[in-house]
């Protein structure tokens, strides 16, 4: 006897890979990753240094995506993620104006982080001798924070905000990677 097969509810998706999101933001990696604005800019707001830090968590739940859900079925899943995401936005009634800049921002950052994040996980899968990772992904994020024309080597020194930041985004990663998989198997084995 054949099932036929279960539809996959992307929105309920969504709405697990944002509180995953949330989850991360709330984090040692969030924490760390605003210690590293603050050190890397004493003088950036706090809303500011709050929206970067939101932008690239999101960066890495939608790159944790990739990796963790069946190919055809990722765009769907990432997809319900920002449908998620909207619909929380929708309740703090920000106008469409706000929304478009919000979604303008997000475009424009995904874009950068696209060739460091890439660079930093072949270093990551490598397994190489530093196990200092990210550090591309990082460094992308402070000048998110701030533009500077001669940026301060944030990881001279071998220890300080930059690889406290490291060390965390890396468990972060680990987390999502952990609990997506656990997700694609719940939502994907009939597919298998």
């Amino acid at each position: 006897m054949t099932h036929a097969a279960t539809p996959v509810d992307y929105m309920g998706l969504g709405r697990q890979l944002a509180g995953l999101l949330g989850a991360s933001l709330e984090s040692a990696s969030g924490d760390a990753m605003k210690e590293l604005a603050r050190a890397y800019d004493p003088s950036a707001a706090e809303a500011r240094i709050s929206a970067e830090v939101f932008i690239f968590h999101k960066y890495l739940v939608v790159q944790a995506c990739v990796g963790a859900f069946p190919e055809s079925h990722v765009e769907r899943v990432i997809g319900g993620l920002f449908a998620a995401l909207n619909e929380k936005a929708r309740g703090l009634e920000f106008t469409q104006e706000r929304q478009n800049a919000m979604e303008q921002m997000w475009q424009m950052r995904a874009k950068q982080f696209d060739a460091p994040f890439t660079k930093d996980r072949e270093h990551f899968l490598d397994e190489a001798a530093d196990p200092t990772y990210w550090k591309q992904s990082i460094t992308r994020f402070c000048q998110n924070v701030c533009e500077v024309e001669q940026p301060p080597d944030i990881w001279a020194g071998g220890k300080g905000p930059s690889h406290e930041a490291s060390h965390c985004v890396t468990v972060a990663i680990d987390r999502l990677v952990s609990a997506m998989s656990e997700m694609n198997r719940f939502h994907f084995s009939h597919l298998a």
